[in-house]
């Protein structure tokens, strides 16, 4: 059995997932939490210096590392079903840079928001103690915002979600390459950081799902929201759907 190791969180462990779910690739999925479970990761990977990234397939001991790379795999699986990823290509660095915006935007929520770093306490941490040990959520919040920081490109969110619009005008359907693709799995997966729909378990704190909340965004991109539901209703992933 494949066993994928990713972030609840994590718009790039959801697009893993989708991609997995779309291609029919049966997995289990091991939550990753920052801080906590990076000791247990290197030691799986054999790599003990430098960043280490979720998400990550097993199969055994081998490892697929990024979102992309698991796509490609469990494309390959079902006989090419996610698309051209050459021609996807641009759309993916989109995706990327879009969500690095996104999340940078998130990060800097939480660090400004008491009850919001509460809420990222481990669910196993008994609710008394939340209060006391929000330190442990903030200190794991700046680890990952200095991690990630060189990735962030102002204006990279709307420039992502005006291109993924005039796309889909132009191809005149809801595939931003004519037919189902990678390629819509990325782009609307960008829109967690705008209007979440992933589920996760345990379910996100009302802050947490505020900081992912962009209303001024919302309204500005109300058609591809639709879009998203309409791509969800079709392929029908189980951790994506309205809460």
């Amino acid at each position: 059995m494949l066993e994928l190791v990713g972030s609840n969180q994590s718009p790039w462990t959801q697009k893993a997932r989708w991609a997995l779910e779309a291609c029919s690739v049966e997995c289990v999925f091991t939550p990753y939490i920052p801080t906590l479970s990076e000791l247990a990761l290197r030691r799986r990977l054999g790599q003990w210096r430098g960043p280490v990234h979720v998400p990550v397939l097993f199969e055994g001991k081998r490892a697929i590392a990024g979102a992309t790379e698991i796509a490609v795999e469990a494309s390959s699986r079902a006989h090419g079903r996610l698309g051209d990823f050459v021609a996807a290509a641009p759309w993916l660095a989109l995706s990327d840079s879009a969500l690095a915006e996104g999340r940078a935007r998130v990060l800097a929520t939480y660090l400004g928001d008491d009850e919001a770093q509460r809420e990222q306490v481990p669910s196993f941490v008994p609710d008394s103690m939340r209060g006391s040990l929000r330190f442990l959520a903030r200190d794991a919040i700046r680890r990952v915002e200095r991690k990630y920081a060189a990735s962030v490109t102002p204006g990279a969110l709307v420039d992502a979600l005006d291109r993924t619009r005039a796309g889909l005008a132009d191809t005149a359907s809801d595939y931003l390459l004519g037919s189902f693709s990678y390629a819509d799995i990325a782009m609307a997966t960008v829109l967690e950081v705008v209007c979440p729909i992933a589920v996760s378990h345990p379910p996100q704190g009302p802050r947490t799902t505020a900081a992912w909340t962009v209303p001024a965004l919302i309204e500005r991109y109300g058609d591809l929201l639709s879009w998203r539901e309409r791509l969800v209703r079709a392929t029908q992933p189980s951790f994506l759907q309205r809460r």
